[in-house]
C-alpha cells in the first residue's frame, strides 16, 4: 500500500466536525491525546487496551536495521529496545527494517529475503520502505494465525500518514503494539496444531493466574534429540531472566511429557513440579494428545 496523507486529512476533518465543540462528551479536539491519529483502527475485541508496564529492555542485540540512518539515535535506541522486548516476550523473531533502497526487489521479496538472511523461525518483520513507499508487515508462522492480511492492510493505512510525515518511530510502535494485542503472550503454541480461539482461552487462564509473577506454557510436538528437561531449561534461559518471577511449563503433545522451571517469587512452584507433570501426563491420551484444559488447570491450581 502506497503511503498517503489522505487518511490524516480525512480524520482531521472528522475530528473537527465531531470534536471541536464543547458539547457531547466534553472532549475538544485540542484535548485529544498526542498520538490520537494512530488509534483509528480499534484493537482486537479480546483485548482493548495495552497494559501499563515497562516495555524497555537492555540488549546488545540488533532488532532495528537502519543502515541509512533514518532514525535519530534516541529513536533508534527506543525502538530497538521495544522490539527486543517484543521478541523476548512473545518468544519469536522480531525486526524493524528502514531503508531508502530496495534495489530491484519488490517490497515483498525484499522483506522475505531479509528475513531469510537475518532472522529465523516464527516472527514478524516490519519493512518501512522509502524507496517505493510501499511498506510491508511480514509474518512467519505463529503471528500469521493471529494477524490477518486484512488487519495488516488496516494497520498500514493507519500508519501511512505518520510515515508520510516522517514519524517512523510512531509508525513502527503502532504496528508492534497491535501485534502485542493480537498475539497470545502466556500460552505459546509451537505445534501449529491448535485453534487460535482455544489458545486465547488458555492464554487468558494463565494471565488471570499471574498476579505474583508470570505463568507461561510452551506447547510443542516433539523436542527433537533433546531431553525434555534440557529442552525446557534452554528455552527458559532464552526467554526469561534467571531471577524473573516466572513459572515456565513446557508440554510435549506427542507423548504427554512436560517439565516445569520456576524462579523468583514463583520459585516455590518447583516443589509442585512433579505433581503438575504427573497431571499433564494423566491428561494425555495416545492418538488424541493432551487435554490442554486439564493441563492448564493443573498448572494454575498450584499457584498460591
Amino acid at each position: 500500500m502506497k503511503r498517503s496523507l489522505y487518511p490524516a486529512i480525512i480524520l482531521a476533518a472528522f475530528l473537527c466536525l465531531t470534536g471541536c465543540s464543547d458539547k457531547g462528551d466534553g472532549t475538544r479536539s485540542d484535548e485529544l491525546p498526542e498520538n490520537s491519529v494512530a488509534k483509528v483502527v480499534s484493537a482486537p475485541s479480546w483485548e482493548q487496551e495495552l497494559e501499563e508496564r515497562d516495555r524497555s529492555i537492555k540488549t546488545d542485540g540488533k532488532f532495528v536495521y537502519d543502515d541509512d540512518v533514518i532514525l535519530t539515535t534516541a529513536e533508534y535506541d527506543s525502538l530497538n529496545s521495544y522490539t527486543a522486548w517484543f521478541s523476548k516476550t512473545f518468544k519469536m523473531s522480531a525486526a524493524v527494517v528502514l531503508t531508502n533502497d530496495i534495489g530491484d526487489d519488490s517490497p515483498d521479496s525484499y522483506a522475505e529475503n531479509f528475513y531469510k538472511e537475518n532472522l529465523s523461525g516464527d516472527g514478524i518483520l516490519i519493512l518501512l520502505n522509502n524507496d517505493t513507499n510501499e511498506d510491508v508487515v511480514l509474518r512467519k508462522g505463529l503471528p500469521s494465525k493471529y494477524i490477518s492480511d486484512s488487519r495488516v492492510q488496516m494497520l498500514l493505512s493507519e500508519v501511512s500518514p505518520m510515515l508520510a510525515l516522517g514519524d517512523y518511530l510512531s509508525a513502527a510502535e503502532t504496528i508492534l503494539e497491535d501485534a502485542e494485542l493480537s498475539i497470545p503472550e502466556y500460552f505459546t503454541d509451537r505445534s501449529e496444531s491448535l485453534e487460535p480461539d482455544d489458545v486465547r482461552e488458555y492464554d487468558y487462564m494463565l494471565k488471570e493466574a499471574s498476579s505474583d509473577g508470570k505463568l507461561s506454557i510452551y506447547y510443542v510436538l516433539g523436542t527433537g534429540s533433546e531431553k525434555m528437561e534440557d529442552f525446557a531449561k534452554k528455552r527458559f534461559d532464552t526467554f526469561f531472566d534467571a531471577d524473573s518471577d516466572t513459572a515456565f511449563l513446557v508440554i510435549d503433545g506427542e507423548n504427554g511429557e512436560s517439565f516445569l522451571v520456576a524462579s523468583g517469587k514463583l520459585k516455590y512452584m518447583s516443589d509442585k513440579a512433579a505433581e503438575v507433570q504427573e497431571e499433564v501426563k494423566a491428561a494425555y491420551k495416545k492418538g488424541k494428545g493432551v487435554d490442554l484444559s486439564k493441563a492448564v488447570e493443573a498448572f494454575v491450581s498450584r499457584v498460591k
